[in-house]
């Protein structure tokens, strides 16, 4: 009887730190789901944070442009459209026109500079021109532009500008130009060439 005893009370304890042991393991693991919940959700918060602080970032763009002018206009409103399309109420335009002054481009970039501007398009040679000189830390975007290398004054161009100036070119093929010129007026003796002399890419 005691020999019976003892082991059914052997077993009971056994069966209670089998049962310690249990709800220990039970609530350990517990503990180890809520903590690996709690950082998912932390997690989650982050990125969505961060998320919503990409979404609210918005772009300041500086635009100068030499004159009004139908093509000049055109380009400066393609461009606008586009980053419109890309960026939607998160970008904003500076827009400002130097009526045909290159002095005016200067003082015009210098304001962009000092707004500290996230892009900057510059729209005809005087307006890249003042821009080359106004910064070389904010991006600049030429456009209207006949030849980078001229505009620039750059030797041996590879087709690159470098550093924090990039754009599109409007040079058209001369050459072709000329030939045909003189196969539409063979019999022309003299050509009459209407250009501006104190504009750089003009005289190229």
């Amino acid at each position: 009887m005691k020999k019976m005893l003892a082991i059914l009370l052997c077993a009971t304890m056994a069966f209670s730190l089998a049962a310690c042991g249990s709800s220990s393991s039970s609530t350990t693991s517990e503990s180890t789901e809520e903590a690996a919940e709690e950082e998912t959700e932390e997690a989650e918060a982050e990125e969505t944070e961060e998320a919503a602080t990409e979404t609210s970032e918005t772009y300041t763009v500086g635009i100068c442009q030499l004159v009004q002018h139908d093509a000049l206009d055109a380009a400066t409103q393609g461009f606008k459209d586009a980053l419109t399309e890309a960026f939607g109420d998160a970008v904003t335009f500076d827009e400002q026109n130097a009526q045909g002054d290159s002095n005016t481009c200067s003082t015009i970039i210098n304001s962009f500079v000092s707004a500290d501007v996230d892009l900057i398009l510059a729209n005809a040679t005087a307006a890249l021109q003042a821009a080359q000189a106004g910064t070389d830390t904010i991006p600049v975007l030429g456009t209207s532009i006949t030849d980078y290398a001229t505009a620039l004054e750059i030797d041996d161009f590879d087709g690159t500008v470098g550093g924090n100036i990039s754009g599109t070119s409007d040079l058209a093929p001369l050459a072709e130009q000329a030939a045909m010129l003189a196969e539409l007026f063979p019999d022309a003796e003299t050509v009459g060439l209407l250009y501006c002399s104190a504009e750089a890419n003009s005289q190229y």
